[in-house]
C-alpha cells in the first residue's frame, strides 16, 4: 500500500528520537535506581510513549498521494507530537531527583521545585552533577534556642521538615565520616533480604570483594525506597541497590 512508506519512515524516525529521549532519561536523569515512576513522572512517561508512537498510525489513515491539505495533515500530526514529547520531557527534567540530602539516619530524594530557590545560601548546593543527585547532609542544630524554633516550626506549624532547609546542608562530603555511626553492615541487609542476596552479592565482588567492608543506609523519595552502600569506613557513597532497606 503506498500510505505503508511513509507510515514506516515516520515510525523509524520517531524511534529514533524515543531513542535518543530514552538514552537521556535513563542515563542523565534518572540513573539506576532513580527509575521508579510515581505521579507526574508516570504520566510523563506513558505521554512520551504515546506521543511518539501515535506518529505513525496516524499518518498511515491520512496519506493519500494526491491528496488536498495532504501536507497540513502530517504537519498537524507531527506538531502534536512534537508538542506532546516536548511537555512530557520537560516534566520528566523538572522532577528528575536533583538533591540527596542525608537526614538523621537517611537519604532523601529531592525534586529541584521541591526547594525554594530563594533560600538556598550558596551556588553550591546547586552543582548538581551530569549523572544522578548532589549529595547533601542536612545538619541537625545542637538543642538550643535554634532546635527548638526547628522544632515548634515542623511540629506546631507544619512548615518543612529539615532535609527542605538548605540553610541546614552542607556538602555531603564535608560529614561523611559522621554517617559511619548511622549505618549498617551491608551484610546485615543481607541475611535480611534472601531474595536480593545473588544481587547484593554481584555489587560487593565488583566494589572489593569484602562485604564486611561495607555498610548501608536507607534511602526515600520519588515514590520508591532503596539503599545506599558506604564505605563503613569513611561514610563515602559506593553505589546504590534496588534493595528494601528497611530492616530491623
Amino acid at each position: 500500500m503506498r500510505n505503508t512508506k511513509p507510515a514506516l519512515r515516520h515510525l523509524w524516525l520517531s524511534l529514533f528520537l524515543l531513542l535518543v529521549a530514552g538514552g537521556v532519561i535513563l542515563y542523565a536523569w534518572y540513573p539506576a535506581p532513580f527509575l521508579h515512576f510515581a505521579g507526574t513522572e508516570k504520566f510523563s512517561l506513558l505521554l512520551l510513549l504515546a506521543a511518539l508512537l501515535m506518529g505513525a498510525p496516524l499518518t498511515w489513515l491520512v496519506y493519500r498521494e494526491g491528496k488536498k491539505y495532504l501536507a497540513l495533515d502530517i504537519t498537524i500530526i507531527i506538531l502534536i507530537q512534537l508538542a506532546a514529547f516536548g511537555w512530557a520531557m520537560m516534566m520528566l527534567y523538572r522532577d528528575r531527583p536533583y538533591f540527596m540530602v542525608f537526614t538523621v539516619d537517611r537519604f532523601d530524594i529531592l525534586a529541584q521545585p521541591e526547594i525554594d530557590p530563594a533560600a538556598i545560601p550558596d551556588s553550591k548546593f546547586l552543582n548538581k552533577p551530569f549523572r544522578g543527585p548532589i549529595l547533601l547532609y542536612a545538619n541537625m542544630p545542637p538543642p538550643g534556642p535554634v532546635y527548638q524554633r526547628l522544632l515548634r516550626e515542623i511540629v506546631m506549624e507544619g512548615k518543612p521538615d529539615l532535609q527542605y532547609r538548605p540553610a541546614f546542608w552542607s556538602l555531603y562530603a564535608k560529614r561523611q565520616q559522621s554517617v559511619t555511626a548511622k549505618e549498617k553492615s551491608l551484610a546485615v541487609l543481607r541475611r535480611s533480604r534472601p531474595g536480593a542476596a545473588k544481587r547484593i552479592d554481584r555489587f560487593v565482588h565488583g566494589h572489593g570483594g569484602d562485604i564486611n567492608t561495607l555498610g548501608f543506609v536507607p534511602a526515600h523519595g520519588q515514590g520508591a525506597d532503596f539503599t545506599v552502600v558506604l564505605d563503613r569506613e569513611s561514610g563515602a557513597v559506593i553505589g546504590m541497590l534496588n534493595v528494601d532497606p528497611w530492616v530491623d
